[in-house]
Formats: structure tokens, C-alpha cells, sequence
């Protein structure tokens, strides 16, 4: 069962007490002059052709440490007053709850209690100007608070401005031959600028993203999929990447759609994000933009342009029917588009009592798909099953495994231990694994190719309507695991785990998120692989191991 969590907009004023600045100053400056002084003999080495890859890896971390160490002084924390006898650590962050909001600002507050009669002064007679009670720490007219603030006037807007700033570093060892004596340093900036609209029923949104990658190792085979990659086949482009070597830029539309949600009855235009499935890490059921278990941040989970459709029966049972139409890269005419290269699925939501049922049916990427999932809340804990069939299309998929149907399911439980230590355990079947057949991973790999524009499309772009939005394993088990716990009220660990059984390896990935403020989170984390006694039978096979930092910065 799914509810919508309340969307409170802060207004631009808001600021966060974070201490005094002077105590860093010192260290701020120096990182600053050294990751400079890297910087400019890069300038100067680029004019004269002698950059080296190390030299491109200390570029690249400069590259982050500079917009590391800058965006805590040009951020909401900044103007802290360092006299202020309240700046200590316990105040660093403010909620809404902490927020003081004056009984006064509202003028349909109840005034409950009676007033009290103005005092005389004893000198004058005349009533004394006293201040109205405030709630403890709000400011006066006049003043301000180091505290978060929110401008109530806010919510009467219909539309909202922000976005967020984003930094970080990566570092990848490419399991090739010719590159194990290389590990890939990236630094990532990227600029999300957004845009909603929202009166009553009608809504509209838009959200661009503005990157700018650079590396020490631009001819390491992992970074032009990893990072010069586009999202294919959507039916308008809006994307552009110009790859410059040892950095790239590039640009697209994130989100760009328009919506009518009434009482009963929505409908949305254009490029959004539909999420289906519980499935935590392996989830068959998110079959229109898929999340796997690899994101590092679920804001980079790309739009589909598509017309989603809901129809509310009450306030828990629904049907929906969500149309993607795809366009293919050898042929790019809108006036052309065919039924059979879009998605088209008819997916039925209801609830009955502690059981949320789902039932689902169409045609995605070439191929008939059908299935069910159902959620279970009992004993405080959830269970879990999901349930796909899938039947390639003879016309287009003519492979060793399109011969007969494919069956996925999920079986899994989630519960909580004193309410704060979160784990979960979930099983995963495939039917029809590719085991030793080369077919799948041989397009697999044009896939990564074609949208890295090292290579044509094939003849009806096979390699995108055979491998995107389908779970592909080698071997037919796998079992997942995940752990989270929140270590204090601002940071969090976070561990997972895919074990495959048959080929004996391990996916594993820990990941640690610290919410500096109300504004900025910064998250460390990694992706790392055992292959264990046999791999040439592992799941996990050739998958370069990672590690990553990043700062987000909303605004």
C-alpha cells in the first residue's frame, strides 16, 4: 500500500546554522591553493600535449576537491553568526518540527485564550508598548533567525523554482589485460535546473541537466559506456554529448511532461519516471524505467516518453494503462512510428485489507508480458511475491531462448528490528538463464557499443528491443539481502548483497549517507565483486569493481 508523502516547499530565505567558518578556514585554504596549483599545471600541460595518466588523476580529484571545499562556503550555511552562543554540533540541522513558526502567522489561528490587559507604566499612565509573545527563538520584526524559516507565502505560489548541484569522484578497475596497471579516476560535476507547475488538477513539469566529466583515463574501454552513453530510442532525443577526450560535456531533458489529476481520473504527457514493483534490488515488475541495483543515485533514474493514464475506482483500487511509443536510431521519422516497436501495458492495482494485489498485461520491447505481484503486511513485517511470464515475438527474436516462454518470479520479506535496524531477503528464478549461449551477451555488448556511438545499429535494432527492460542472468538462481541502519539521527549504512549460488559469486555493495543539512547530503559507497572457486561460471563475471563520493546540493 503506497501513499503520497506531503510536498512542503521552502522558500528561498531558509538558512541552516552549521557553526562558525573560522575554525576551517585555515584548512579550506590550503586544500584550495594545492588542488589550484594542480589545476593550472594542467592548463599548461594540455597546451603542450605531455599530460600523463597520473597527472589526469590528480587533475581529476582537484577537479572535486575544489567544488568540495567551496560549496560549504557559498552554501545556506554560510552566513552563520560564529558569536551566536547556539551554534553547537546538536544545532546543525533544523526540521520542520524545529521550525519556529509564530502562533501569529496565520490569520485563521484560533485565538483560544484571552488576552491580557496592557500594563500602566507607573511613572506615565500610559500603556507600555510590550512585545507579543512568540514562540521561544523566533525572531522579532526586524530580526532574523539562524534557524530554518519558511516563507508560508510559498504555498499560495502555483509554481516552484530549484534544482540541485551535484559533485563527485569516482574510481573503477577495468577487468582487461591491458588495463590492470590503470584505475579509472572520474570527476562528475553535474547542474540540475526545475521547474513545476501546479494549480488544482493541472500540473506541468521540467528539469534539464548540465554535466561535465573528466578523467585520467579516457581510452579505459569502461568509460565511454559508463559516461558517453545516451538513453536510446526515446521518442524525442533531447540529449547531447561532446566527447572531448580526457573530459566530455553534456546536456539533456530529465523530466518534460504535462498532467491533468482530478478526483478519479489522471492523465500525464511526456518524458516522467514510472516506478512499478517492491522488489529491492531484482525487480521484474519495473518494466517502463527500470532501477537496478548498480544506480548510485536514484535522481540519475532516466524518463520514458510515454502517456500514463489512471483511472481511481476509491482511494486504493485502480487500473492504469501506460503507452511508450519507441522510435529506432536507423530511422528516426516521428511520422513513421510502428505499434510494434512501442509498450503498451494495462496494469490493475486493488487492496483488500492487509493485501495489495497486482495484476498486469501487455506488450513491452517486442515480446507479450503478463504478470502478478502481491504485498502482504502482517506481524509488522512485509512479504512479498511477483510473478512475470514473457513470450518473445517470433517476428523479431528468433534466438535460443525466444523458443520458449520465460518465467521470473521474486520471493521476499522485509522487517525491521526495533523499529531501526532494516533488513530484507528476497529470492530470485529465472527460467530461461542464457548459460554458455554467447547470443545474449554478445548483444549485450552492441548495446553498450551503439548507445556509446562506437558502433551502428543493427538491422531492427536488436540489440536494444533484445536487452533493455528485461532481467538477463547467466545462471537461474539468485539470492538477495539487504541491511540499513541509521548510525545517528544524520547518518545512515546501508549494505546489500546478490549471491549466485550456482557460479558461486558475490555482488556487495556498502554505502554510507551523512545529511549535513536540511540542503546537502553527501553519500560514500562502493561495488565490489567476488567470483569465488569457479568463474567462469559467475554471475557476476568481467564487472569491474567501484568506489564513489558525491556531494548533492539542493537549492
Amino acid at each position: 500500500m503506497q501513499f503520497q508523502p506531503l510536498k512542503v516547499k521552502k522558500s528561498a530565505s531558509i538558512r541552516i546554522q552549521t557553526g562558525p567558518l573560522s575554525a576551517y578556514k585555515s584548512a579550506y585554504i590550503s586544500a584550495y591553493m594545492s588542488a589550484h596549483n594542480t589545476l593550472q599545471g594542467l592548463l599548461r600541460r594540455r597546451a603542450s600535449g605531455s599530460l600523463s595518466s597520473l597527472f589526469r588523476a590528480r587533475a581529476a580529484i582537484s577537479v572535486s576537491l575544489i567544488v568540495f571545499l567551496l560549496l560549504p562556503c557559498i552554501g545556506p550555511g554560510a552566513e552563520t553568526n560564529p558569536t551566536d552562543a547556539k551554534s553547537s554540533d546538536s544545532n546543525r540541522t533544523s526540521t520542520i518540527e524545529d521550525s519556529p513558526i509564530s502562533p501569529s502567522a496565520s490569520d485563521d489561528s484560533p485565538q483560544d485564550s484571552p488576552q491580557e490587559a496592557p500594563e500602566l507604566s507607573s511613572e506615565t499612565g500610559e500603556e507600555e508598548q510590550n512585545d507579543p509573545p512568540s514562540v521561544e527563538g523566533s525572531p522579532r520584526e526586524g530580526e532574523t533567525s539562524d534557524y530554518s524559516d519558511f516563507d508560508l507565502s510559498e504555498f499560495d505560489k502555483p509554481y516552484h523554482l530549484g534544482g540541485f548541484f551535484r559533485q563527485g569522484i569516482q574510481g573503477l578497475k577495468p577487468f582487461y589485460p591491458l588495463d590492470k596497471k590503470y584505475t579509472d579516476l572520474t570527476s562528475e560535476s553535474r547542474l540540475r535546473l526545475k521547474a513545476e507547475y501546479s494549480d488544482g488538477p493541472l500540473q506541468a513539469e521540467i528539469s534539464g541537466n548540465g554535466d561535465f566529466v573528466f578523467t585520467n583515463h579516457p581510452q579505459s574501454p569502461a568509460f565511454a559506456p559508463l559516461h558517453a552513453s545516451s538513453v536510446r530510442n526515446r521518442l524525442l532525443s533531447m540529449e547531447t554529448i561532446q566527447n572531448h577526450g580526457d573530459y566530455l560535456v553534456r546536456g539533456d531533458i530529465h523530466r518534460l511532461n504535462a498532467a491533468y489529476k482530478g478526483t478519479d481520473f489522471h492523465i500525464t504527457f511526456g518524458r516522467q519516471a514510472i516506478s512499478w514493483g517492491e522488489g529491492r534490488l531484482l525487480n521484474p515488475m519495473d518494466l517502463i524505467t527500470p532501477v537496478g541495483p548498480l544506480i548510485q543515485d536514484l535522481e540519475d533514474v532516466p524518463g520514458a516518453d510515454a502517456i500514463n493514464t489512471s483511472y481511481f475506482f476509491n482511494s486504493y483500487d485502480s487500473i492504469q494503462l501506460v503507452i511508450a511509443p519507441y522510435t529506432r536510431s536507423d530511422e528516426r521519422d516521428l511520422g513513421r512510428l510502428r505499434s510494434q516497436d512501442a509498450t503498451s501495458i494495462l496494469r490493475y492495482k486493488g487492496t483488500f485489507g492487509n493485501l495489495d494485489m497486482v495484476f498486469l498485461g501487455g506488450r513491452q520491447h517486442r515480446s507479450y508480458v503478463w504478470g502478478t505481484e502481491l504485498n502482504l503486511t502482517i506481524w509488522d513485517a512485509g512479504f512479498r511475491f511477483a510473478y512475470l511470464g514473457r513470450q518473445e515475438d517470433e517476428k523479431f527474436h528468433k534466438d535460443y531462448l525466444a523458443q520458449e516462454d520465460t518465467h521470473q518470479f521474486v520471493l521476499g520479506a522485509s522487517y525491521a528490528f526495533w523499529g531501526e535496524l532494516r533488513t530484507n531477503l528476497e529470492f530470485f528464478y529465472n527460467s530461461r538463464p542464457y548459460g554458455e549461449d554467447p547470443y545474449i551477451p554478445e548483444q549485450q555488448q552492441k548495446e553498450l557499443e551503439v548507445a556509446s556511438k562506437q558502433s551502428d545499429p543493427s538491422l531492427n535494432d536488436e540489440s536494444f528491443f533484445r536487452t533493455r527492460g528485461r532481467i538477463l542472468t547467466r545462471n537461474p538462481y539468485l539470492v538477495q539481502a539487504s541491511v540499513g541502519y541509521n548510525l545517528t539521527e544524520l547518518i545512515t549504512g546501508d549494505l546489500f548483497a546478490i549471491w549466485d549460488p550456482e557460479g558461486g559469486s558475490v555482488l556487495y555493495g556498502p554505502q554510507f549517507s551523512f545529511n549535513a543539512s536540511n540542503e546537502i547530503i553527501i553519500v560514500a559507497g562502493a561495488r565490489l565483486y567476488s567470483l569465488g572457486s569457479h568463474p567462469e561460471e559467475a554471475e557476476f563475471q568481467g564487472a569491474p569493481p567501484q568506489a564513489f563520493v558525491y556531494m548533492r546540493w539542493h537549492f
